[in-house]
């Protein structure tokens, strides 16, 4: 026994020069425990956790004396206060950027609003209007911005006032329980309703406010974009120097998903930071060149300021969005770091990044980019903290073969240890990984660093003098590569391994022990390896629902036994239908439907124009298209699912749902046993939070 406590007490010790880097982990445990809960907390309750947990630090560290037990509680009631300012500042947020969300559908309806940003799309443009007023809505009813999809806008610019006539909808919640919540993501954008104009927009106000001059110059370099260059590659160059992704084709986004490329078109840490060490080196060069510069002044601490300078106007330019100010945040910390001569890349760097970060915006915990930016950067530190020894002793002395044979392994290397890092959380959220990944980066990041971002820059500067043609023309030849890449890539045999979701908390422990694994120092984290195994086959073995049910009723699927989904309709809910398939780890275009008439092979139900019954997995299962048929099967089955409202006292099947059940729960999932019938629903599993207002919510 004493000698597991001296094991204990010297593995806790070893932690000491790594105990900051746990300080965004207890932080990010607060925040997620906030948005786990089933009903939003008292605005109190996180300040005070927070006021109660610091007096009582302070009371224990007044006692002089110091004993295993005393530092033990110490250390402790530390953690407990970490974890309480996360959940404090994630509620602080949450009201501090309230927005009334739509109830229920309203068509049509006169919008007139203040156009802040404008996106073209495939067909027309999408558009955020802000300084609403919305007819039959109050004031205190109105959402501050909504999100527009307009077929012609050929005179709309940012800034003008509007009027139109439009379709409004509510933020759509998830497709099935524990699926990504579009709901919360619109409210943390103060996007509080969806829609589209009936109508073209008449101009009411046709001088653009003073602050929305940044979205102006964004038209004006889409205008120069396109008169010089031809898509696919236009669309292309226009998201990555101002930020506007929604006039990429679908097939294009696809290649680059599939190929393992999407990263190069989400606007992040990678742009930002090829931005920075473009202006860095180049300007570092330029003041090389003058002797008394060179000689009499810290001439890499000025490049750092003009490339930290340089890396805010990019950011500026693309929208500012939460990713890339997580990325501008890392830049300059690490330009910052330059500028005292300390080491720029190192993990206490990351870790008070991510607290920045999550500080400010605690809801970033919960999206993919924080996610993935976070867990590549960390994984490249670590990794190359270990091989850093042998890498700079093969970087001596080294001639010209060995430095490009050292630059194209580096480049390898970082594509696979980013990828790997970066493979689960892509796993999880999007249940597929790109297994060429590796192939289609080696081609592609070299053009992106060294021709496209580079000229991009350069671009910049030229746009205002008209001679813009000098560089976009290279900038389209080495974005036709890059798709061309993409498209090989993602036409490979096998390019895409697509597997089934698996629980949140698994997910949560799989990251826990990787972060442990990397930043732990002693013997534990050889044990937290078999752990982590662990959780990979409870992943593996995870059941997917037997039944989906849409919130609408009018899309219901089935799960057969070889653990394929069949579909009601192939033409309703195409995104929910999309989404519960990669959900199923099954490829969107393997969609397979229910039959009209009578029963196919593998399929359990036997159907008509009324509806359809069979068994699954010991229940007796009825859908109901129309009234007469769940009228009749009532009696017959155990399961009754009905696209009509049912009466529930004339009906005797012990699990019932109809319409007005979807309405107040939300898309279902049933998993079923010949003894058992476990349901889940959206609302059961998001509860009732400031994001999940619905007109259900609103008469409870």
């Amino acid at each position: 026994m004493q000698k597991i406590q001296e094991l204990i007490v010297a593995e806790l010790t070893a932690q000491k020069s790594r105990a900051f880097l746990w300080l965004p982990v207890l932080f990010s445990i607060g925040i997620a425990v906030y948005f786990a809960l089933e009903a939003e907390p008292p605005l109190w309750l996180g300040a005070s956790l927070s006021l109660f947990f610091i007096g009582f630090g302070l009371v224990l560290s007044r006692h002089r004396e110091i004993s295993i037990i005393r530092k033990t509680v110490f250390i402790s009631v530390a953690a407990i206060l970490i974890c309480c300012l996360g959940f404090a500042a994630a509620q602080i947020r949450s009201h501090l950027i309230y927005t009334p969300m739509l109830l229920k559908k309203m068509s049509p309806v006169g919008v007139t609003g203040t156009i802040e940003s404008i996106e073209p799309v495939e067909k027309g443009s999408r558009v955020i209007l802000g300084h609403l007023d919305i007819e039959r809505l109050d004031p205190e009813q109105t959402p501050r911005k909504i999100r527009l999809s307009i077929r012609k806008d050929e005179a709309l610019k940012a800034g003008q006032r509007i009027k139109f006539l439009a379709g409004l909808n509510p933020a759509s919640g998830p497709v099935a329980p524990a699926a990504f919540d579009f709901q919360r993501m619109a409210y943390f954008e103060s996007i509080g309703a969806v829609g589209f104009a009936y109508t073209q927009p008449e101009i009411l106000e046709a001088s653009p406010q003073k602050f929305l001059s940044l979205k102006k110059l964004r038209q004006k370099l889409e205008t120069k974009i396109s008169a010089k260059t031809d898509d696919p590659q236009q669309s292309i160059i226009i998201a990555l120097m101002t930020g506007q992704r929604g006039a990429v084709q679908d097939q294009d986004w696809d290649a680059l998903r599939q190929s393992g490329l999407a990263h190069l078109l989400a606007i992040s840490g990678l742009h930002v930071g090829m931005v920075a060490g473009v202006i860095f080196f180049f300007a570092r060069l330029l003041m090389a060149c003058s002797s008394r510069l060179a000689l009499h002044c810290p001439i890499k601490k000025y490049a750092a300021g003009f490339a930290l300078f340089g890396a805010f106007l990019y950011t500026m330019m693309v929208g500012a969005t939460i990713p890339t100010q997580r990325a501008l945040i890392m830049t300059g910390l690490v330009m910052v770091a330059i500028m005292f001569d300390r080491s720029p890349f190192s993990l206490r760097l990351v870790a008070f990044a991510a607290l920045v970060v999550l500080f400010f915006s605690p809801e970033s915990l919960t999206s993919v980019s924080f996610q993935m930016s976070f867990a590549a950067v960390t994984a490249l530190i670590c990794f190359y903290e270990w091989v850093r020894p042998v890498w700079i002793r093969l970087h001596r002395k080294a001639g010209v073969t060995r430095r490009v044979v050292l630059y194209f392994a580096g480049v390898s290397l970082t594509t696979l240890i980013a990828g790997l890092a970066t493979g689960l959380f892509a796993l999880y959220h999007f249940q597929n990984y790109a297994v060429y990944g590796l192939l289609a980066n080696m081609i592609a990041v070299p053009l992106m660093a060294f021709i496209v971002m580079p000229l991009i820059v350069l671009s910049y500067g030229l746009m205002p003098w008209g001679v813009e043609g000098l560089t976009l023309p290279i900038i389209e030849w080495a974005v036709g590569w890059i798709l061309a890449t993409a498209h090989y890539v993602a036409g490979l045999k096998g390019s895409v391994w697509l597997i089934p979701s698996f629980p949140h908390w698994i997910f949560i422990g799989m990251v826990l022990c990787l972060w442990t694994m990397m930043v732990w120092k002693g013997r534990i984290k050889y044990f937290l390896l078999l752990l982590f195994f662990i959780l990979v086959g409870l992943a593996t073995f995870y059941k997917q629902p037997d039944i989906l049910v849409s919130s609408k009723v009018d899309l219901i699927s089935l799960r057969d036994n070889q653990g394929q989904l069949w579909l009601s309709s192939g033409r309703k809910e195409r995104y929910t239908a999309e989404n519960w398939l990669r959900l199923n780890g099954q490829d969107s275009k393997d969609k397979r439907l229910w039959p009209r008439e009578g029963s196919v092979a593998d399929f359990p139900l036997i159907c008509d124009p009324y509806g359809c019954r069979g068994q699954i997995n010991g229940q007796k299962l009825a859908v109901a298209f129309q009234n007469k048929a769940w009228q009749e099967d009532c009696a017959w089955a155990d399961i009754l699912i009905s696209q009509t409202p049912v009466n529930d006292k004339k009906c005797a099947a012990k699990t019932i749902i109809d319409y007005f059940d979807v309405w107040r729960s939300g898309a279902y999932a049933l998993w079923l046993t010949p003894n058992k019938i476990k349901i889940q629903t959206v609302e059961g599993v998001r509860g009732k939070r400031l994001w999940t207002q619905t007109s259900a919510n609103a008469k409870d």
